[in-house]
């Protein structure tokens, strides 16, 4: 009910705000016809560490801090496959270079802890989308440049990266995981990197969408980001993963950044160059809680999907009081400082565990 009439009040408003809002229906409702992926019977043992990380945009440096206290705790030894999706291909990416030794976490700490607004995008005036140059400038700079990963098939681990070709405004969508190894049929080794992560970062009418060079297993369409619909915690590429090595994995970290409490909306289009005057604010409409019904609803979708791996599956989502906006880059040191410190406090959840904490915190929202 919440969402339906967030909906309604949106479409008073005027219509740059609409396609913003139509995004989080897709999240939390645009899955009821998801194709889904038969896991694998597996015989031979399991082995190996697989990391799946969420959308997290300018929260992005708290991914990465989860991700260097997992490597400090000796926990990251053994992978065998990586899955991230918008900004969190960025991390996908550096966790290669810094698994296989091309980049330490200081390095990448430094890159972080220098971004700033305009290091990602630039505003158009009042009105969205913006450019995203500088954002594939940055891409370039760490994926090529620093790393020397020019196409997907340059990764050295197995690691997908999710993106969503929309049509119309009718919710309907197709998601393509594209691999480092032929693990399914869209995987392009060959595909530009750099390209696959603008892809997958492009927030739907707030990032331009983007049109991949020479694509060769995919329509050559424009593609979003990838953590629209069933791909906002992108598991459907480890199953496929699965299949493909006929060998199940034993243990998977799903890494997420913070969901903020307040709403925060007419902020966020501030950021973009946009003034609301505050009328989403008022109106009490968060979009870090619909975006968090989305990682819930997809959770629930893997542990129907995937119960083999219910068991062997951990979530880290930090919790600390302090608030950071979606598309805000300016206090990106601030962000891992404080994520550092709350993480060297608290360990993984079982997800089992996670998914029953979360129901009992809903139970006590409603009757508040």
């Amino acid at each position: 009910m919440m969402i339906f009439s967030t909906i309604v009040f949106i479409i008073k408003m005027k219509f740059i705000y609409v396609p913003v809002f139509i995004l989080t229906t897709v999240l939390v409702l645009g899955d009821n016809h998801l194709q889904k992926i038969m896991t694998t019977q597996v015989t031979n043992p399991r082995k190996g560490v697989a990391i799946i990380m969420t959308g997290a945009a300018a929260r992005i440096p708290q991914e990465a801090a989860l991700l260097e206290e997992l490597y400090n705790r000796g926990l990251l030894k053994d992978v065998v496959f990586i899955s991230g999706v918008s900004s969190g291909a960025l991390n996908a990416v550096v966790l290669n270079g810094i698994l296989s030794r091309k980049l330490s976490w200081n390095g990448y700490k430094k890159i972080l802890f220098n971004l700033k607004n305009s290091d990602v995008f630039i505003q158009q005036g009042k009105k969205i989308p913006v450019n995203t140059t500088p954002a594939r400038e940055l891409y370039t700079k760490v994926a090529v440049d620093l790393l020397g990963y020019r196409s997907i098939g340059d990764l050295p681990y197995t690691t997908s990266v999710s993106f969503t070709r929309l049509f119309d405004l009718d919710l309907k969508k197709n998601v393509y995981r594209m691999c480092s190894r032929k693990i399914n049929e869209e995987s392009d080794t060959t595909l530009s990197l750099v390209d696959i992560m603008m892809a997958s970062s492009a927030f739907p009418f707030v990032f331009p969408a983007i049109r991949m060079t020479n694509p060769k297993t995919i329509p050559d369409a424009k593609y979003v980001d990838g953590g629209v619909g069933e791909d906002h915690v992108p598991y459907k590429a480890l199953l496929q993963f699965e299949q493909f090595r006929k060998k199940g994995v034993a243990k998977v970290y799903i890494i997420s950044r913070k969901s903020d409490s307040i709403p925060q909306v007419s902020e966020e289009l501030r950021l973009l160059g946009i003034n609301d005057r505050g009328l989403f604010d008022k109106a009490g409409i968060s979009l870090d809680a619909i975006l968090k019904k989305g990682i819930i609803k997809r959770l629930e979708a893997y542990m129907e999907e995937a119960p083999e791996l219910t068991d062997r599956t951990y979530i880290w989502i930090p919790d600390f009081e302090e608030n950071f906006p979606l598309f805000g880059f300016d206090k990106m040191k601030d962000q891992y400082e404080i994520t550092s410190k709350w993480a060297k406090s608290h360990n993984p959840v079982p997800l089992k565990e996670f998914m029953a904490r979360s129901i009992q915190n809903d139970r006590k929202s409603i009757l508040r």
